[in-house]
């Protein structure tokens, strides 16, 4: 059971990593960023169909916890995903991966703001070194020379750690009641119905005149990377429990620049991997999460599928 665990979030990783060079090459073939949310969605809606159906839906769902629901389904669809895309269009996979990965901090800071949870020292400290990593990133990590150009992708991507902060927020008060791959799939349905009204002609015409290899980039997308990576997030999360199942998700962005780096020959600079390590490194610290360790190691329980600190953790 806790090697499959492992074996699924390592599959995790590895997917959520290459999402982001996925998004870039379909971005650079010229498939617009709107098109790519409402393909991968597209796919993956069936599948999450099934999901909320498999898992009894949400019994019980009042029409307070629906609101919410419907808010945080927009927000991760509509707000995440076309914030991440359109601002990648703008700057490297990399830099993308890494401005996404203040998600969770954005996540604790928002929940202090809103009165929902404290702050300690150990947080405002890590805080302070992501967010001075995501500088580093934003201003030098692409090796070009600072200017309004260079700053404007990485400053629309960061609409997507905004958005996954809110939604967060907003699902935090369902996530003791309902199961989380549920919600997930509930939350994604409705972002689906979202992007509909964006679905015209040119959305078609875009998707069928792509170059020959983009139909597998958005299968990856729509199968690996969204619907089987929420799937084998949660068989990690019951075999390992949340707190060591977390500690996964720091080497998403790393990766992605690796990622990046040999796929679509991104430059590495010494400015993205000094970002990078404060990014990541100030992320762990506020959240206080430790590497898995084989021995002596008291495992926590998967309360309701969440993180122990009561927040979701996605992908890309």
């Amino acid at each position: 059971m806790r090697s499959r665990a492992h074996l699924s979030l390592f599959a995790v990783v590895v997917l959520w990593a290459g999402s982001f060079s996925v998004i870039k090459a379909l971005l650079d073939h010229g498939v617009e960023a709107l098109d790519v949310a409402i393909a991968r969605y597209a796919i993956a809606a069936p599948g999450f169909a099934l999901i909320l159906w498999r898992q009894g839906g949400l019994p019980g769902l009042t029409r307070r916890d629906a609101v919410r629901l419907g808010g945080a389904g927009l927000l991760i669809v509509l707000g995440y995903h076309l914030s991440l895309n359109v601002g990648t269009q703008y700057t490297t996979s990399a830099v993308a991966a890494l401005v996404v990965a203040l998600a969770p901090g954005m996540t604790l800071v928002l929940a202090f703001l809103l009165g929902l949870d404290g702050m300690r020292t150990r947080q405002v400290v890590g805080l302070t070194i992501a967010f001075a990593g995501v500088g580093v990133v934003v201003a030098l990590g692409a090796g070009e020379r600072l200017s309004v150009d260079s700053v404007k992708g990485p400053l629309i991507v960061v609409g997507a750690p905004l958005s996954f902060a809110l939604y967060n927020v907003l699902l935090k008060p369902l996530l003791g009641r309902y199961d989380l791959l549920a919600l997930t799939a509930a939350t994604s349905l409705v972002g689906i119905v979202g992007l509909i009204p964006f679905v015209n002609g040119s959305t078609f015409d875009d998707l069928s005149n792509a170059a020959a290899t983009d139909p597998a980039l958005l299968l990856y997308l729509g199968v690996l990377a969204t619907l089987l990576g929420y799937i084998l997030w949660n068989v990690g999360l019951e075999g390992l429990g949340p707190t060591r199942a977390v500690s996964y998700t720091y080497a998403i962005s790393p990766l992605a620049v690796g990622i990046g780096a040999v796929v679509l020959h991104e430059p590495v600079t010494v400015w993205l991997v000094l970002g990078a390590a404060l990014v990541v490194g100030g992320i762990a610290v506020a959240q206080g999460v430790s590497l898995p360790r084989s021995h002596g190691v008291k495992r926590d329980p998967p309360i309701g599928h969440k993180r122990s600190d009561g927040y979701e953790v996605i992908g890309s």
